[in-house]
């Protein structure tokens, strides 16, 4: 089996902005909205440790007046994803964040850790989940992890081929005998920093995968529904949201301004499977009716 530990800078760009945040004191997915407000504050200076299935994105953040939410629904009539228009631009930063970055540095592929970070800017003494996936080059290998949870197209519509993929698995959010342990042990050694390894489950939480054609790459995003409410963004005044149709079904697609460019994406909700699927580039020549063709077919 064929493992790779080097991302591309394409990844590297839009990792910075879709990573993942979570608050054990309060309901993860209600929560992810808050590290979009901080995704400006993210270092650039990244490296494997970019590809991350969970990580607490902290600092300060500006007030926002909300404009319009754009929901996708499920069958039932319920929203499984939340975008909101913003009046406001994100800021943030904090020492937090430079220590997260620091950590995530010095992990291995296919570490798991729990992170707790002492001070006043932990009030609440939250703990912070982290997983650092193992690339996986193969397309047969990572079918073979995949198993039943999606069959993985070896090519998407416009010639874009398989180039990488891996897991996020599920984690139990709910450790509290964990937590006692990393704050006690902070506060007896008098530590501003405890990290513990935890185990994850075999469940499959998010799949990525990269496919790479002649105009950039694309990347596909399947997301395991079965024990998920919702997911949130922001959408900033700069940025484009839009009900879009995809498989005789509603959907959105939505761009968000980076530092350097753009990243485009599709969502669409597949109630069969209880899954959330994603197309997404950062390629300026892949247009909005390329990658609905794309999710289109899958």
């Amino acid at each position: 089996m064929t493992r790779s530990q080097q991302s591309s800078e394409w990844k590297r760009q839009l990792m910075e902005v879709v990573d993942d945040d979570f608050d054990v004191k309060d309901q993860v997915l209600q929560k992810l909205h808050e590290r979009k407000k901080q995704r400006e504050a993210i270092s650039v200076k990244k490296r494997i440790g970019l590809i991350v299935a969970a990580t607490l994105v902290l600092g300060g953040t500006t007030a926002f007046a909300a404009m319009k939410v754009y929901e996708l629904k499920n069958d039932q009539g319920e929203a499984v994803v939340k975008v909101t228009e913003t009046h406001t631009k994100f800021e943030g930063g904090g020492s937090r964040q430079d220590i997260m970055n620091q950590i995530r540095e010095t992990l291995q592929p296919g570490s798991n850790v729990a992170v707790y970070i002492a001070g006043p800017d932990n009030p609440d003494k939250d703990v912070s989940f982290m997983q650092i996936p193992l690339l996986q080059t193969n397309h047969s290998a990572l079918q073979n992890e995949v198993g039943s949870f999606v069959g993985i197209p070896t090519e998407l519509v416009g010639g874009y081929q398989f180039a990488e993929g891996y897991i996020d698995h599920q984690v139990n959010y709910s450790q509290p005998e964990l937590f006692e342990e990393m704050i006690k042990e902070a506060e007896q050694n008098k530590k501003d920093v405890v990290v513990r390894e935890f185990p994850v489950d075999p469940k499959i939480q998010r799949l990525n995968i990269t496919y790479k054609g002649t105009k950039g790459d694309v990347l596909l995003l399947l997301t395991n529904f079965e024990n998920m409410k919702w997911i949130s963004n922001d959408a900033g005044p700069d940025e484009k949201v839009e009900k879009v149709t995809v498989q005789h079904k509603e959907a959105l697609y939505y761009v968000q301004k980076l530092k350097e460019n753009e990243a485009k994406y599709v969502q669409f909700y597949r109630d069969d499977k209880k899954q959330l699927f994603e197309v997404r580039t950062l390629a300026p020549d892949i247009t909005k009716e390329e990658l609905l063709k794309i999710a289109e077919k899958l």
